[in-house]
């Protein structure tokens, strides 16, 4: 396996691999871009040609061509590996028993299940007469017979066990069968099991792959169960985990630069056919920040095309703000006409094309709204109705420069002082008992150690001034603390000391040093890296002299309660000689 692997990194170039999902700028010998994996406003994701390696400054996520697609497409190492060998045209041996997990034994009996069931489902909708009057009502919603092959659309027939059945046929556990969410056991006869998806087209759920993880079921007829049922969670599938069709449509988003939301399965297919491919849809819940995090590696931009109907703009107010609140630049598209994308399509595609044409920024579409109020009724009591419906969007815009736009904005049109609405602005934020977003997202802070040290190792002339004031001890990270400590032995040997020799004397340390110089690597001024230095030093040494000064804090404070007088003059002495001087020496 490790030939294989190692074939495989001869023939993907890292740089492609990654162009293919973000868009990369040249810088100096590397590349680099808007991190995929955290929120940034300037680039701190670096990719080097030269090494085959990325890093992101800002979240610290860095490696190889598999650590790239592991991270992006939510992959394990086998599944990643599997993923590259096919885009370089490797042909891998079948992975040994013992490098998978039990877990991922049983993830890849789930997949098989799915795609046999969704396989089953297919082919009784487009060949079974029993299927005929879903094939009719299909056609009556203006379902093609390409949307039908394309997203696999199936029927599950009316029937107790009939895939329990076929699944049994097929050599699988009844047990991986309940374990995928498409049987159940009965509860009157003990070893039965009854389908549970019945009278229902079926939508299979894919994920970024393209494997079935679970499935949407549409009732056909009246039921109790509900006009739409889903797959449970399953060790595959979390609804609140995958975006329906983004298999299909990640290409499209990413070259279009942004996303159409919609609430349903047939809004997207019929938008799919329609030409409109930049679609998803969530899985049979609200949106979650989970699945927007997902999408951000396609794009920042998203436009809701939710329902009309109360629920539906409920839904998209929330969604409006949760996507805010993750960094999107958020716009609505107005359905001119019917309850909901595809029935506006269905009767008229040219209303749509104008309404996506004429998408308006989310927080402009409230304010629209709420000029309407106010043409309506001006009194004090619609005048708060409107600033407790806007102050909160503008809240989660998360900008200053947009925050004071809009502030102005709504303090003209209520004819309310900026202060008392900042006032209110900041009050939202304190009685707020749990914030929108279902993920708190990170955020990043430069790496002070890794950012001097990397200095250090790309610019020899700082190393005098580095080793002379700055002890291994005095880094947090251990193996940082290691490598200082090595880099110092080397250093004061008084031999070749540069990039090449320290990576051939320290081979175990070559990718860490890697990592380390890769961002100045696309930096060529020199003045400005020595800005960067004394940057970073200052920052250092301020840090030690906190810790310096907290550690002498506790001390005397614990002489001044034992009286020793003496002890608190000495400890007083010690610290002003400790204290670290950006000037001045600093191991004593």
């Amino acid at each position: 396996m490790s030939e294989e692997i190692e074939e495989i990194k001869r023939r993907v170039d890292i740089v492609d691999l990654v162009s293919s999902y973000l868009k990369l700028k040249k810088a100096g010998t590397s590349y680099k871009a808007l991190c995929p994996f955290h929120q940034e406003t300037q680039p701190s994701f670096y990719v080097s040609p030269e090494k085959q390696i990325f890093k992101c400054f800002g979240c610290g996520k860095g490696g190889s061509i598999f650590d790239f697609i592991m991270e992006m497409e939510g992959l394990e190492f086998p599944e990643a590996v599997k993923f590259l060998a096919e885009r370089a045209g490797v042909k891998l041996k079948k992975f040994e028993k013992e490098e998978y997990r039990k877990d991922q034994e049983l993830k890849l009996r789930l997949y098989r299940v799915n795609r046999l069931a969704a396989s089953f489902f297919h082919k009784i909708l487009i060949g079974k007469p029993k299927a005929q009057f879903v094939r009719d009502y299909l056609k009556k919603r203006q379902i093609s017979q390409e949307s039908i092959e394309r997203f696999f659309l199936g029927y599950a027939p009316a029937s107790y066990d009939l895939l329990s059945n076929f699944l049994k046929t097929k050599g699988i556990s009844l047990l991986d069968a309940q374990q995928a969410g498409l049987i159940m056991p009965s509860e009157k006869k003990k070893g039965e099991y009854y389908d549970r998806f019945r009278d229902r087209l079926m939508f299979p759920i894919c994920d970024l792959l393209g494997n079935v993880v679970g499935f949407s079921g549409r009732a056909m007829h009246e039921t109790e169960a509900g006009k739409y049922i889903n797959s449970p969670d399953t060790p595959i599938y979390s609804k609140s985990k995958v975006l329906y069709g983004l298999d299909k449509t990640k290409q499209a988003i990413k070259e279009k630069g942004e996303a159409i939301i919609v609430e349903g399965q047939m809004d997207l297919i019929s938008l799919f056919q329609h030409g409109y491919q930049n679609v998803v849809a969530p899985c049979g819940t609200a949106l979650t920040s989970f699945q927007l995090s997902i999408l951000r590696r396609f794009t920042k931009t998203v436009a809701f095309a939710f329902d009309q109907d109360k629920a539906g703009q409920a839904a998209t107010r929330r969604a409006i703000e949760l996507a805010h609140q993750m960094g999107f630049d958020v716009k609505i598209i107005v359905i001119p006409f019917g309850k909901d994308p595809d029935e506006c399509l269905r009767e008229n595609p040219q209303l749509w094309e104008k309404a996506v044409a004429g998408q308006m920024n989310a927080v402009d579409y409230y304010f629209e709204k709420a000029k309407e109020k106010m043409r309506q009724k001006q009194d004090a009591f619609v005048k708060r109705e409107i600033v407790q419906d806007l102050l909160p969007l503008i809240k989660n815009l998360g900008d200053s420069v947009l925050q004071a736009h809009y502030i102005q904005q709504l303090s003209l049109l209520v004819d309310v002082p900026e202060k008392f609405l900042y006032e209110a602005l900041e009050k939202i934020t304190s009685e707020r008992e749990e914030p929108i977003s279902e993920v708190a997202l990170p955020q990043p802070k430069v790496n002070i150690e890794e950012r001097l040290l990397g200095l250090v190792l790309f610019m020899p002339e700082f190393q005098a001034d580095f080793f002379n004031r700055i002890n291994y001890q005095d880094f947090k990270d251990p193996k940082l603390q290691d490598l200082v400590l090595k880099l110092k032995e080397f250093y004061n040997q008084n031999v070749s000391f540069n990039l090449s020799s320290i990576k051939k004397r320290f081979p175990h340390f070559a990718t860490t040093i890697d990592f380390l110089v890769l961002p100045f690597e696309s930096n060529p001024e020199e003045e400005m890296l020595r800005r960067e230095y004394q940057e970073y030093l200052a920052r250092f040494l301020a840090a030690k002299n906190e810790k310096i000064q907290k550690e002498y804090e506790e001390k005397i404070k614990e002489a001044e309660a034992a009286g020793d007088r003496a002890r608190v003059k000495k400890l007083i002495r010690e610290f002003q000689e400790k204290i670290i001087r950006k000037d001045g020496p600093t191991n004593k």
